[in-house]
């Protein structure tokens, strides 16, 4: 059977469709086939995020609000960005992202909430970090502050 150069295209696009979402569904890491906008918790249910008993399976998306209330209880932050972005400036009292090694000295108590944060809008090696913190590392409360640095600064927020 001869098909047109059009129909030949037409076909392996097809084909290459098939095989891709295929190969997506039974990979251990597959991508979401639809956006999913992360839903960031509210300030209203820090309380409940911070408990002891509670359970994150994923990292948890926090906003401005809740990112200052973690901020005023102590709570430790991770700047993502690299080291000449954190010398012109960083969340006050916020530690560049250490190697694995120098983490677990830092924090041994992986149970201890941590908020990674970056540039935000479309940085998301802090979401990257925050993936390592707990799938590689095994920290069990990680938070990802999504409006990052210039958010936090635009704010009037304590900086360094």
């Amino acid at each position: 059977m001869n098909l047109s150069p059009r129909a030949q295209v037409i076909s392996i696009i097809i084909v290459s469709f098939i095989f891709g979402v295929g190969y997506n569904a039974v990979r251990t890491e597959s991508l979401s086939l639809l956006y999913q906008k992360p839903v960031e918790r509210t300030v209203e249910e820090v309380d409940s995020l911070l408990r002891e008993t509670t359970i994150l399976s994923v990292p948890e998306y926090i906003n401005l609000e809740s990112a200052k209330e973690m901020y005023d209880r102590g709570i430790i932050f991770i700047d993502a960005r690299d080291e000449e972005e954190f010398a012109e400036g960083h969340i006050k009292g916020a530690i560049l992202a250490p190697s694995t090694p120098e983490l677990v000295q830092l924090f041994p108590d992986r149970s201890s909430p941590i908020v990674t944060y970056c540039s935000g809008g479309d940085c998301d090696v802090s979401m990257e970090l925050a993936e390592q913190l707990m799938f590689d590392w095994e920290y069990e409360r990680i938070f990802v502050y999504l409006g990052g640095w210039p958010e936090w600064k635009a704010k009037g927020y304590p900086t360094h």
